[in-house]
């Protein structure tokens, strides 16, 4: 059994809890120290492969502070989601200067949580922390075979950045270092953006038999009929992980990112998607990666992504119902 390499969260939000009548989404995730249960909530603090503007490592505690303003109610099922067993349980330890041991802490943690059977909802950090997560998933799941759906600007599929490991190479490292459980065939890519991308890149996309899906494309289809497609490809295999990187959301919705896109997805075709996903019988987990503070206006990408992860739970949540 692997072992969790947590710290304690930054901030402990309690300043809003809400009315007694509703149960507000900071409160239903306090945690008692259990390891019963159904989804975790957890921070990878790690921002020190990115290429561009930094400030990501700074996300989970913005997002901790966007949680007071939602509640675990959904209006559309009118579902109360308190019967889901999930808590923020802190942060993975990082380790800025150091990227090995912060991402084997990683993969430790994500490995625990998919030994126990809990599903994970991540928050980075850079993108490259996306390849220790899904790491310790692969090694959590031996002989299992993993899905991804990755929502982005940009494939991720360089091979390094000048030599080193960057945010851009995390999705390549899974296809090539666990080839018999990150199969191409059951990846979609959604929302990669004309004028941001390389046709050498999107060759070794074809190569694998990932499916690309343009942000044009998924403008023309509606994010349903994308959907589709990508749940369908990823039925094929035992466990699903969506992953999300800021950029390739609007910057009108997400401007707080790395490097900010006018030509993105839309935000709430997003979070549907992510509840629809959270759905899928072989979902085990997703990350948002890229979101950083510094950079926000007015907190307006903790905000989405706090929405997208209640809409994560919410879908898990439904499943659970069955």
């Amino acid at each position: 059994m692997a072992e969790a390499k947590l710290v304690k969260p930054g901030i402990v939000v309690n300043w809003l809890k809400g009315d007694p009548i509703e149960n507000r989404a900071n409160q239903w995730l306090e945690w008692d120290g259990s390891w019963d249960l159904d989804a975790a909530w957890l921070g990878v603090p790690f921002d020190g492969a990115g290429t561009v503007r930094s400030g990501s490592r700074h996300a989970p505690d913005a997002v901790r502070g966007a949680f007071p303003w939602y509640t675990s109610y959904t209006t559309s099922d009118r579902m109360v989601m308190d019967d889901l067993k999930v808590a923020d349980i802190g942060d993975v330890h990082c380790i800025v200067t150091d990227m090995k041991t912060s991402y084997d802490n990683i993969s430790a943690t994500t490995q625990f949580l998919r030994e126990k059977g809990i599903a994970m909802a991540t928050l980075g950090g850079d993108n490259s922390v996306s390849y220790p997560i899904m790491r310790g998933l692969c090694r959590g799941a031996p002989g299992k075979t993993l899905a991804i759906i990755h929502f982005d600007a940009h494939h991720d599929f360089r091979e390094s950045h000048y030599g080193a490991m960057s945010s851009g190479v995390p999705y390549r490292l899974l296809l090539e270092e666990f080839p018999d459980q990150v199969k191409g065939e059951c990846m979609t890519q959604i929302g990669i953006s004309d004028f941001c991308n390389n046709p050498t890149l999107h060759a070794y996309a074809d190569k694998k038999g990932v499916e690309v899906i343009s942000n044009v494309e998924t403008w023309e289809r509606g994010i349903r009929d994308v959907m589709n497609t990508a749940l369908e490809r990823a039925r094929g295999a035992d466990m699903l992980f969506v992953s999300i990187d800021v950029d390739g959301i609007d910057q009108a919705w997400a401007p707080g990112t790395a490097a900010p896109n006018p030509f993105g997805l839309d935000g709430r075709d997003v979070a549907m998607a992510v509840r629809w996903a959270a759905q899928e019988a072989n979902c085990v987990g997703m990350d948002i990666t890229e979101l950083s503070p510094p950079t926000d206006h007015q907190g307006m990408t903790a905000n989405w992504a706090a929405i997208v992860y209640m809409n994560f739970f919410c879908g898990l949540a439904k499943r659970k119902l069955g």
